[in-house]
């Protein structure tokens, strides 16, 4: 009887222990969009709009550890062009730099030259795993250095997140005050506490195989998912942010905009939310108060 339970309690032991690692993969591994899917979907959206007419070149950044970033640099040649303003745009989860195209135009209109680029993992770039933020703030940061070396270092640099990229960004804030403004869009406050929720209500697994998952995490590439904490990161920054997020979001709930909202102590700050909206598309529900909501913004903060 013993021995039964025992190979039962075994079984049982292999089974968490397998699945915990299967949520620990699907996260740091997800299937991406090709560049190729990318562009299709963004025409089908109607956000490619004038992007073939832009003046453009790829510009790829290495980054701290050597791996390569796919990119994209904008060269702005409206009436309203400046060469010393730069909008870095920052990509989701499981999307690439064409994903960005959307919030383009905004930029574009107040005169910024403006950045695209494949996060870790995504787009163009080598495949590996993605981190959450935990290498790809330090990524950002890289771009950043990049553009100042090229166009020097006294150039007005922007940044605008969406989800992973909000995440990544809100994460480079704690590393640099470089950043003249960030537009924070849907991102999370606390990776431990998005995959816990997420575990629990789209997998209808018990919370703790995030824990589980997490700790498969530091095993195998270093850090616990708890080390991506966005929201720690803004305890010091002085950048000042815009928050947005979708009122009806079922991937990340709002209450993690509340959260990085609440921890930004230091900074001129908002929050905005739009109404019906579900994950990473405010800007879709609303293009032209998103618009003027974030021209609105970069003109309070006279830039």
């Amino acid at each position: 009887m013993l021995k039964v339970i025992l190979i039962i309690l075994l079984i049982l032991l292999i089974l968490v222990l397998g699945l915990s690692f299967f949520c620990m993969y699907y996260v740091l591994t997800p299937k991406v969009r090709s560049l190729e899917d990318g562009i299709t979907l963004e025409k089908e959206l109607d956000n490619w709009k004038d992007y073939d007419t832009y003046e453009k070149e790829e510009f790829d950044v290495t980054s701290f550890d050597g791996y390569l970033l796919h990119g994209t640099l904008i060269k702005n040649n409206s009436p309203a062009k400046d060469p010393n303003k730069f909008c870095i745009i920052t990509h989701g989860y499981t999307s690439n730099r064409y994903g960005s195209l959307r919030y383009v135009p905004t930029f574009y209109d107040l005169g910024y030259n403006i950045y695209i680029y494949d996060d870790r993992h995504h787009g163009a770039n080598k495949p590996c795993f993605t981190t959450m933020g935990y290498l790809e703030k330090h990524d950002l940061i890289e771009v950043k250095n990049a553009l100042q070396h090229r166009f020097g270092s006294d150039i007005q640099i922007g940044i605008h997140g969406e989800s992973l990229g909000c995440a990544i960004s809100l994460s480079a804030l704690g590393l640099t005050q470089d950043f003249s403004f960030c537009v924070a869009d849907c991102g999370y406050a606390d990776l431990q506490l998005l995959l816990s929720d997420l575990i629990g209500d789209q997998m209808h697994l018990p919370k703790f195989f995030s824990y589980l998952a997490s700790l498969w995490c530091k095993l195998l590439h270093g850090f616990y998912f708890s080390d991506v904490k966005p929201c720690m990161m803004l305890k010091d920054n002085t950048t000042p942010i815009l928050f947005v997020h979708g009122e009806s979001d079922t991937f990340i709930d709002k209450k993690h905009s509340e959260m990085n909202y609440k921890h930004a102590q230091s900074c001129y700050k908002e929050l905005h939310f739009f109404p019906g909206a579900d994950h990473a598309w405010s800007c879709m529900s609303d293009k032209e108060g998103y618009d003027r909501m974030v021209k609105e913004f970069i003109q309070k903060l006279n830039l």
